[in-house]
């Protein structure tokens, strides 16, 4: 497991869920529950295949690695933690200063 701090001005369109307990939930909401909006990727989080069925699974389980990260830093534009594992869908939580996934979204095309 690593972590990257990438700090750049990656712009997405995602959209988010609110307080999902795991990653069917996140998939299950219709594009028109939440709006999509732009975010910025903060830090990027590598998992295992293992550790990432785990983390979206139990998406409301408090991590350290979560911890006082996401919100509008910036007054405007989402922050995010970027969750990726090999084939796997790639996550973007706003804990929103908590330690667990808040916010949990999906880039939306176009």
């Amino acid at each position: 497991m690593t972590t990257e701090i990438s700090n750049h001005a990656n712009l997405l369109r995602v959209r988010f869920t609110r307080k999902p307990v795991d990653l069917q939930e996140v998939l299950a909401a219709t594009p028109y529950d939440e709006r999509p909006e732009p975010v910025i990727i903060s830090e990027t989080r590598e998992l295992t295949s293992a550790e990432y069925d785990v983390f979206s699974s139990t998406l409301l389980q408090d991590r350290d690695w979560l911890a006082g990260k996401g919100g509008y830093p910036d007054q405007t534009t989402r922050h995010v933690v970027e969750v990726k594992a090999e084939n796997r869908k790639t996550l973007y939580v706003d804990p929103s200063g908590s330690a667990y996934g808040r916010y949990v979204g999906i880039a939306i095309e176009g």
